[in-house]
């Protein structure tokens, strides 16, 4: 084994199954090229940016970092070590601080993953059981051997048929809606008085479903395009945490919608003279009181030097 197979970082191992000689060019190739796009997968869920569909290219650090390096195949099981991208090259004077750069994270991240840390990249994970199911899955008894061998990250990772069912439950689990009982104000529109529904439009833009019962009808006639709040139960995306749908429970009206000011009359225009008795502000008699104390003749000096400088 040579020197820099010895210190490439990464490795990711095809055991079982077959052996590299059995394995057409175009197969590895294929492989070496999806376990890229879960990196580029990895590194969008870490800048919580949208991966472009295809294996196109994608946004520039994200087609960066994806741009991994292959070392080596050895002979045997299929084990491919590879390096992450090349790191952008410091500026003449710069210092090397060590940190991992966003191609280590998001090889890390697709080991995260694998292990089963799925929560919040449910596309991740199932991406990873897609490559794996493709490139493993007409191969009984094979599965897929992640390894991090940089010191102190030191790990190894295997995904087998029992790891695919546990992140397709997971996955599964992600993508049904999670329900609460919460409020939901938007403006009311489109609504259905045979099927008792509606839609409510927030103030984000964003259209949520309402089911109401036969008691609301007369109050969601009333509202239509008007603004109100809803309180009941509400579904949400798991994906995108948006709400979906609110089966309505009570509806709150009124001009002083969600606000309680304990009987004062909000909108009276109430004179000046009136403010300026209630919080006790007095008149100022003397120039002089208006003067800053406690700053000195070269700390204005200096702030005027700074000031005439940003012109």
């Amino acid at each position: 084994m040579s020197e820099q197979e010895r210190e490439a970082p990464f490795r990711f191992v095809v055991d079982g199954g077959r052996v590299l000689e059995d394995v057409p060019l175009r197969e590895i190739a294929a492989m070496l090229e999806g376990f890229a796009i879960l990196v580029a997968r990895g590194s969008a869920d870490i800048l919580h940016r949208p991966m472009h569909p295809g294996a196109g290219r994608q946004e520039g650090p994200i087609e960066e970092a994806s741009r991994i390096r292959l070392v080596s195949l050895t002979s045997g099981s299929i084990v491919a070590a590879v390096l992450p991208a090349a790191p952008t090259p410091l500026p003449e004077g710069g210092f090397d601080l060590g940190a991992e750069t966003l191609s280590e994270q998001a090889i890390g991240l697709v080991l995260d993953v694998a292990g089963g840390q799925t929560e919040g990249h449910a596309d991740l994970a199932r991406a990873l059981v897609d490559f794996t199911e493709r490139h493993l899955g007409r191969y009984e008894g094979a599965v897929l051997r992640l390894e991090d061998r940089r010191p102190g990250h030191r790990r190894e990772v295997i995904v087998d048929v029992a790891r695919r069912s546990e992140l397709r439950t997971k996955i599964e689990a992600a993508s049904m809606p999670s329900m609460s009982t919460k409020d939901i104000t938007g403006r009311l529109f489109e609504a259905n008085l045979e099927t008792h529904s509606a839609q409510v439009r927030t103030p984000t833009g964003e259209k949520v479903d309402v089911q109401y019962s036969p008691e609301h009808e007369a109050e969601i006639r009333r509202l239509l395009g008007n603004r109100a709040e809803l309180r009941g139960e509400i579904t949400y995306d798991r994906t995108t945490q948006h709400a979906k749908a609110i089966r309505i429970r009570e509806i709150v009206t009124g001009d002083q919608l969600g606000l309680d000011f304990g009987g004062v009359d909000f909108w009276t225009d109430r004179p000046v003279s009136e403010l300026i008795a209630e919080a006790g502000a007095q008149p100022v008699e003397d120039p002089a009181d208006l003067e800053l104390q406690g700053v000195s003749d070269d700390a204005w000096a200096a702030l005027y030097e700074v000031l005439g400088s940003a012109r």
